[in-house]
């Protein structure tokens, strides 16, 4: 039995030795466990971080569309508005010029008419001044003339 007693500090101190190992390797298999989420935490925190800006760049790239597409509406509006009012200054000028040719062309036939009355008066006095004469060289004697 001395040999059984012997062998019960000798396996006592295997237990001792052996829980001492469970508790260190407890110990560590905490720590790791520990790290292993603190690099969970931090790699999540960055992720999330990352997160954040890509929807606060995508909402920045959106409201710059957004105030890109105003801005161009805006100009498109004035655009129009500016062809509108100069189409209706064309048309006014337009009216204005036919109106003028209109009054130019009516002046004109005025001023031919007129010089054709005119000349037909002319004329007409012309004729009535060569018959007299001619009715006056007619009726003097023929002697007068020798």
């Amino acid at each position: 039995m001395t040999q059984a007693t012997d062998g019960l500090p000798a396996a006592q101190a295997q237990i001792r030795e052996l829980k001492a190992t469970i508790v260190a390797l407890r110990e560590e298999l905490e720590r790791e466990r520990a790290t292993r989420e603190d690099a969970v935490r931090r790699a999540q925190g960055l992720r999330e971080d990352e997160l954040r800006q890509v929807r606060d760049t995508a909402a920045a790239l959106r409201d710059t569309l957004e105030a890109e597409r105003e801005d161009i509406a805006r100009r498109v509006r004035e655009a129009v508005a500016l062809t509108e009012d100069e189409i209706v200054q064309l048309k006014k000028t337009i009216s204005a010029l036919r109106d003028q040719a209109e009054r130019f062309n009516a002046a004109t036939d005025d001023a031919v008419a007129s010089v054709h009355s005119h000349y037909r008066g002319d004329m007409q006095q012309l004729q009535a001044t060569i018959r007299t004469l001619r009715e006056q060289l007619q009726g003097m004697p023929a002697s007068a003339g020798d």
